[in-house]
């Protein structure tokens, strides 16, 4: 995984624990992911709303940490319409595998709190997309708890890794507002 997003999540971990916050660096990015890949705009600013509904009681968050989010949702944003260095904000490949397995499950538990908001019409989706939102949705569901942290594990946890990627990226395709809009032929 991205050792950018590695450095962010401790970043982020830090920042949020300074500010009392009683959720995850995973969630918020799980959040931010959703909301975006749900088709929030860019320079919609009710995604503000709907990040403070979902993680912070409806409150105003402080400015420091309002900028590290703004921040974030710019540079997720900025990943997910250019197709390159989408990575989830997840612990260091050297934490615990149930360490990094919760966060997973937080991030995606996230991510479909954030594409709810906004996507109200799933049922336009493409097959392909219903059924990854459906894995999405068991992958929140997943034991927490390996008998041991072995290779086969570490490649499970890769492959539900890259299956998130995957269906953020895909339903960003489909309800993402970042595609650009046909242009009007110019009437004379």
């Amino acid at each position: 995984m991205n050792d950018k997003a590695r450095l962010n999540y401790d970043a982020f971990t830090s920042l949020l624990e300074h500010h009392n916050m009683v959720v995850t660096a995973a969630e918020v990015h799980g959040v931010i992911c959703g909301l975006i890949c749900g088709g929030m705009a860019q320079n919609d600013p009710r995604w503000q709303q709907h990040f403070n509904a979902l993680l912070n009681d409806d409150f105003e968050l402080p400015t420091e940490l309002k900028k590290a989010v703004n921040l974030l949702f710019s540079r997720v944003y900025e990943e997910l319409i250019n197709q390159s260095r989408f990575e989830l904000l997840m612990p260091d490949d050297d934490e615990p595998l149930d360490d990094r397995l919760e966060a997973m499950m937080e991030w995606a538990a996230a991510f479909l709190a954030g594409f709810g908001v906004v996507q109200q019409e799933l049922n336009k989706a493409s097959s392909e997309l219903q059924e990854m939102i459906q894995d999405i949705s068991s992958i929140t569901q997943v034991s927490g708890d390996f008998d041991q942290e072995d290779e086969e594990s570490e490649t499970a946890f890769v492959v539900l890794y890259e299956h998130l990627k995957l269906g953020a990226t895909l339903a960003f395709e489909e309800f993402g507002k970042g595609q650009p809009q046909p242009q009007r032929p110019t009437l004379h």
